[in-house]
């Protein structure tokens, strides 16, 4: 059932800049990118600048070969870049699970939801599951996309791909209630035993699936672009020596 006309909240009214803005200040994926990039650049010139040393003798060949072998080799590049940066974001999404927590218990408590619930006579952790649900349909999702799309503009999509199948699955399609209670004062808290692990129950496998679909065509373009990279170089070698 969706959460909207379950429980009657204006998820809209909390789509919000503060939410996109908690969201960037959590996402150090974009940091990644240059670190990543950065890394496998220097670990390449460092291997093309010794192999030039090594292999070639004539200092001259050896300049112009190395900025060919470079200019050929930076699809290969970008492309194995690409796929590691897919497997620095587990925590960055660890952190958009607390922060769809922290909403959920601030839209819970505004939205007079706490009241809904005694009326009605619905267990607490389940009126809680489903706003959850909610707000990580309405509120978050749509402003992750948001952040993503104004940071890392063309890499974005890939990525946003990625986390709409990972919500839908852990989060939106899930059947897991969420353990909370309330304090003395009718707060919401999570129970002691509540982790991100219990609430997203399954989501490593779904993650790990999901993952590999989505390197899969980035794999592939790698395995044939490096096939070709490396026939190109060698040719460059036995030309340049």
């Amino acid at each position: 059932m969706n959460p909207n006309s379950k429980l009657r909240v204006d998820y809209s009214k909390y789509q919000v800049d503060e939410v996109s803005e908690t969201i960037a200040d959590a996402l150090f994926f974009p940091l990644y990118i240059g670190k990543v990039l950065g890394t496998n650049l220097i670990i390449f010139w460092a291997l093309l600048t010794l192999f030039c040393i090594f292999f070639l003798d004539n200092t001259f060949l050896g300049v112009l070969f190395w900025i060919i072998t470079f200019m050929v080799s930076i699809p290969s590049i970008l492309l194995f870049s690409i796929i590691r940066l897919f497997s620095t974001i587990k925590n960055d999404i660890d952190n958009v699970f607390k922060i769809t927590l922290e909403t959920t218990k601030h839209v819970y408590e505004d939205a007079g939801l706490l009241k809904q619930q005694r009326e009605a006579d619905l267990p607490l952790k389940a009126t809680f599951s489903d706003v959850f649900k909610g707000v990580a349909m309405y509120v978050i999702r749509p402003s992750l996309k948001k952040v993503l799309e104004k940071r890392i503009k063309f890499f974005a999509w890939p990525l946003t791909f990625l986390i709409d199948i990972i919500f839908k699955k852990t989060v939106i399609n899930s059947s897991a209630e969420i353990e909370v209670e309330l304090d003395n004062e009718d707060h919401i808290v999570l129970e002691e035993n509540t982790t991100l692990d219990k609430i997203n129950k399954g989501g490593e496998k779904t993650t790990s699936v999901t993952f590999s679909v989505v390197k899969f065509p980035f794999r592939l373009a790698l395995v044939i672009y490096g096939l070709l990279n490396y026939t190109l170089v060698y040719l460059l070698y036995l030309l340049f020596r």
